[in-house]
């Protein structure tokens, strides 16, 4: 009885056991992990912020706080970088340990790790960076410095607005600290919008009253300033409000308007031409323009009593502020109240709108005029695209359209006629699509165009359109005209002209070449063209396709709404060929042609066997290609006991195969075995010099294994790989097991069959005692 109770507390003991060994292996694997975690909490401590001092103010106040939030943020990513890093280092020199105990997976996960540290921490540098930013925006600044109210010549009611810049260059003195040198931004101000509105209780308050409705200013430098010109669209307006838009900011400021009394008016500005120069008369007077006009001379004010101004100073500009009228400038010496005065300029330029410049009472006044648009013109009137020796033509037929100009009252009929002629016309032909010059010659020059007269230009295309830009350029233009054409087309023979952008392609056998076909014709009826293909190889068959439908063709028809085509040929190349074909030019032809030379030809299946002479004669479009068959690159490495087994001490010799499955003949195929670092190996031959279509051979691999090595189960990978027309062609990983045995160790089917034999002899006792009882 005593023994049956220690046969069932024995169990038990050892169950109890066991449990203790578990709960203390948990505890102590646990152990250092809580352990870590403290420290982590103890470091991820930081000191208090100090309180700010009690000078700033809330907005500076709001400002370091946010700051500072940013900064704590960074300054934790940095810590958190810098552990990252010492557990990379500390694996890193735990992996270069003979017996490491870290697996190459530990090491990547710290890398990445540290990797996605650097970037936190990088990208908090940013974010202090921006908030330090955001919250200096208060320093740009755009001040209004003067306003004016004027009137124009025309009686428009205008409105001028100077701007500064009264910004200063702002300092990121956090940011500064963080990336080692000084961050200064510029106090540059982009993008600044500039709106004119009505003050409330003003009638519609609030609403835009200017013309244009907004401005923008592009660019404003340090303590730079812009003047801007508006035109009120509301009458007897002096409050307004200047909204300004800018680094994500809005301003408004009311201003009341000061109008200023206009003295020289700009009556009239009229352009005229005297020979080949054109000439510029203006009107001025002294005082603000009436609607009512003085017919009768003796009922002008007395100038002999009335007020005067003097030296008056009168210039020509553009736009740009780049003087235009010869001379240079006229002086007024003096001008009576409500007198006129008549000034006459030569413009060295031909404009459409100037700047009269009148400069007197040590200011500057300045009245933008728009002239009357020029009335010179030149018709196109034909375009004609035809073909001569494959060569296609463009005819271009122009003409002088022009109308008579308003000229001086004394201008003779000799003047009159020739204020009408162009002279120094150039002429060029553009593409549509990007501009470029696509005709030679690139550019014509006609000297002297007249009233009425006619002249036909010829140019050679240089890229087969439809439609054209052409370019006309004279003096008169202050840039190119252009102006977009379709080409007429001509033909003395209906003949489809042939083109394709890959005449010459390569293509291994047991796949298929594209070659595109644009087919153009020059008629413009209605015609249907047969398809042949000329010289082909028998071997190789081919078919005709539309490239939008994927339909088959043989012959296709052109409308007066459809002149051009397009279209593929497909050659399908055997799986086998002759090796005397292989990598050699096959030169063959294609030819659209009408029903009648068709037949003439003959063929079978839209295929023709001619000599070169009858090709030349061909009066068809014909179009040569060329086709290069090339043999598919392929081997393939068989190995016939992919698993082995050794004992330490032993290496493994095997014998592979090496097989060109491929279309070519292959040179230089290098063998390549993947092993583990301290394994050593020999392959014979390494390099195989040449093998043939369907051609084989035996590879001696010999792997050797360090002499240390451990009882377990090894991989190794055998490869092939050759190197055809700068491309690299490899065979399929074959790969090989080896099993590595201790010298004295029972195989696992002698120890399974022992354990077995060791069962049943103990089921056998067991049994015995059983039937005794």
């Amino acid at each position: 009885m005593v023994n049956r109770k220690n046969r069932h507390e024995s169990p038990l003991k050892m169950r109890i056991n066991i449990f203790t060994l578990v709960f203390t292996l948990a505890i102590g694997l646990l152990l250092p992990s809580a352990l870590f975690e403290v420290v982590l909490a103890e470091e991820s401590e930081e000191p208090a912020v100090p309180n700010g001092e009690s000078s700033r103010t809330r907005d500076e106040q709001d400002r370091h706080i946010k700051i500072e939030i940013e900064r704590q943020k960074m300054e934790s990513a940095k810590r958190l970088m810098d552990k990252k890093k010492i557990e990379l280092e500390d694996l890193q020199a735990m992996m270069a340990e003979e017996n490491n105990i870290v697996t190459v997976a530990e090491v990547k996960t710290a890398e990445e790790d540290y990797e996605r540290a650097v970037s936190e921490y990088e990208q908090a540098k940013l974010i202090l960076q921006q908030v330090e930013l955001e919250s200096l925006q208060d320093e740009w600044h755009i001040t209004v410095e003067a306003t004016s109210l004027s009137e124009s010549p025309e009686g428009r009611e205008l409105f001028s607005i100077t701007l500064r810049n009264s910004s200063s260059p702002v300092k990121l003195v956090e940011s500064s600290e963080v990336v080692g040198q000084d961050i200064i931004i510029s106090a540059q101000i982009d993008d600044i919008f500039v709106t004119i509105r009505e003050q409330n209780g003003y009638g519609s308050g609030g609403a835009i009253i200017t013309e244009p409705y907004e401005r923008r200013i592009e660019t404003l430098k340090e303590d730079e300033s812009v003047i801007l010109e508006f035109e009120l669209i509301k009458e007897n307006i002096r409050d307004v409000v200047v909204e300004l838009k800018y680094a994500g900011r809005e301003e408004k400021k009311n201003i009341h308007l000061k109008q200023e009394d206009p003295y020289i008016s700009v009556v009239s500005a009229r352009r005229y031409k005297e020979g080949d120069r054109r000439r510029l008369e203006v009107v001025l007077t002294y005082g603000a323009l009436t609607d009512e006009t003085v017919e009768d001379e003796t009922a002008k004010v007395d100038t002999t009593t009335a007020q005067e101004i003097n030296n008056v100073y009168v210039s020509i500009k553009d736009d740009t502020d780049a003087i235009i009228g010869f001379p240079y400038e006229y002086r007024i010496p003096t001008l009576k109240d409500g007198e006129e005065k008549m000034l006459d300029f030569e413009l060295r330029r031909n404009v459409d709108s100037l700047v009269v410049s009148l400069n007197y009472l040590k200011e500057e006044n300045l009245y933008k005029i728009h002239l009357e648009e020029d009335t010179r013109h030149i018709s196109i009137l034909s375009a004609k695209k035809f073909r001569v020796e494959n060569q296609m033509m463009v005819t271009l037929q122009l003409k002088n359209t022009s109308t008579t100009e308003a000229m001086s009252i004394n201008a003779t009929p000799e003047e009159i006629a020739a204020a009408n002629e162009i002279r120094s016309i150039y002429v060029s032909l553009l593409d549509t699509v990007d501009g470029t010059n696509i005709v030679k010659p690139y550019e014509e020059k006609i000297p002297v165009l007249g009233y009425n007269e006619t002249v036909e230009l010829t140019f050679q295309l240089q890229k087969d359109v439809e439609s054209l830009q052409v370019s006309l350029n004279y003096p008169e233009l202050d840039m190119p005209e252009t102006r977009l054409i379709y080409l007429q087309k001509e033909s003395a023979l209906d003949v489809v002209n042939v083109s394709s952008l890959r005449f010459s392609q390569e293509g291994n056998l047991g796949s298929s070449v594209t070659y595109d076909l644009t087919l153009d014709r020059l008629a413009e009826t209605e015609n249907t063209f047969q398809l042949r293909v000329i010289n082909l190889l028998n071997r190789i068959n081919f078919e005709f396709q539309d490239p939008e439908t994927q339909s088959r063709q043989s012959q296709v028809k052109f409308t007066q709404e459809q002149s051009k085509r397009n279209l593929s040929l497909i050659v399908y190349l055997p799986e086998e060929l002759d090796a005397s074909y292989l990598d050699s030019t096959l030169e063959f032809y294609v030819a659209v042609l009408d029903d009648t030379e068709a037949n003439e030809l003959g063929g079978v299946n839209n295929r023709l066997d001619l000599p070169a002479e009858q090709i030349a004669g061909i009066q068809g479009g014909v179009e040569r290609f060329e086709l290069i068959p090339k043999g598919v690159p392929e081997i393939e490495v068989f190995v016939q006991n992919a698993f082995q087994t050794i004992k330490i001490g032993e290496q493994v010799n095997m014998t592979a195969t090496l097989k060109n499955i491929g279309t070519r003949d292959l040179v230089d195929i290098r063998m390549i075995v993947d092993v583990n670092t301290d394994w050593k190996y020999t392959v014979v031959p390494e390099v195989i010099s040449s093998l043939g279509r369907n051609e084989e051979t035996e590879i001696q691999l010999t792997l050797m294994p360090p002499e240390d090595i451990g009882v377990g189960e090894y991989q190794a990978k055998l490869n092939a790989e050759v190197t055809v027309d700068s491309r690299k062609f490899d065979a399929r990983d074959r790969s090989i097991t080896v099993q590595v045995e201790s010298k004295t160790q029972m195989s696992v089917t002698t120890l399974l069959f022992g354990a077995l034999i060791l069962l049943m002899i103990a089921i056998v006792v067991v049994t015995i005692r059983i039937s005794r009882r």
